[in-house]
């Protein structure tokens, strides 16, 4: 497959979905997009960091195989997302090495009804506890943690947490148990992450950190697209003023040896 520059994706616009990174790509904005060959395309595949999309008319014989072969080179490890159910087919049919298929939810934040409550979710904060903004040098930390390791696993390197990380973590003597952050891809998207410690579980602190996020966007008067990872993030962000849009499929491979 051919790999089309920044400037060169105008003829593509035909396959654009409402999936926010794929306009964005399509636009020319960021990602890497691959098509079959130059000139009109009935198929492509859009990669924007770990989210890998496939669209357009699935393809037969030898041209499966150059594109199976180009997800299989680039997409190991990415939530591949097939825009349709002949692509959802057409993945099951062709992958030939390990993989996993899951749901993930894309929601909108749509304001906050009612501002007092969240305020007054703060203010029941147990003694001890403090919430902030999530630390720029906390990637490490994070990532050493099983409670924490999907805070981390939004970005590619501490590089990149330090400039796109969001959020706000509550804090025990300076150590992280609980929190909402992850990645902003631009003020129309990015993908959230709610976690806590189980030792300090059933006491309101992701949606705590979570209402502080909504603050932000609120005040900043932004509204993007967040997509999560479980039915259980969809509750606690539709309590601080995310509608839920849609379920939708992805696909993971691993052509290494390593545990799934």
């Amino acid at each position: 497959m051919v790999e089309l520059g920044l400037k060169e994706r105008e003829g593509l616009a035909e396959l654009a979905t409402d999936d926010i990174l794929v306009r964005q790509a399509l636009d020319g904005k960021c990602g890497r997009v691959w098509v079959p060959a130059t000139g009109a395309a009935s198929y492509c595949v859009i990669k924007i960091y770990h989210y890998m999309y496939i669209l357009g008319v699935t393809p037969k014989k030898d041209r499966a195989v150059s594109l199976w072969g180009t997800i299989a080179r680039h997409g190991e490890g990415s939530y591949i997302i097939p825009t349709s159910e002949s692509w959802i087919d057409w993945l099951v049919e062709n992958i030939d090495c390990r993989y996993r298929n899951f749901s993930r939810y894309l929601l909108q934040f749509k304001g906050i009804k009612n501002r007092e409550l969240l305020v007054e979710l703060n203010g029941a904060l147990e003694e001890g506890l403090t919430i902030d903004k999530v630390k720029p040098d906390e990637y490490e930390t994070l990532s050493n943690d099983m409670w924490s390791e999907d805070f981390s696993a939004c970005f590619d390197n501490s590089e990149d947490f330090k400039k796109d990380a969001l959020g706000y973590m509550v804090y025990k003597d300076n150590k992280a148990v609980s929190g909402c952050m992850g990645r902003v891809y631009s003020d129309d998207f990015m993908e959230l992450v709610f976690a806590t410690n189980p030792e300090y579980r059933r006491r309101n602190l992701a949606l705590t950190a979570a209402s502080n996020v909504s603050f932000n966007l609120e005040d900043n008067k932004i509204n993007p697209y967040v997509d999560v990872r479980n039915q259980h993030s969809v509750e606690l962000a539709s309590r601080v003023g995310f509608e839920f849009i849609k379920e939708y499929q992805v696909f993971q491979i691993y052509n290494s040896d390593d545990e799934i």
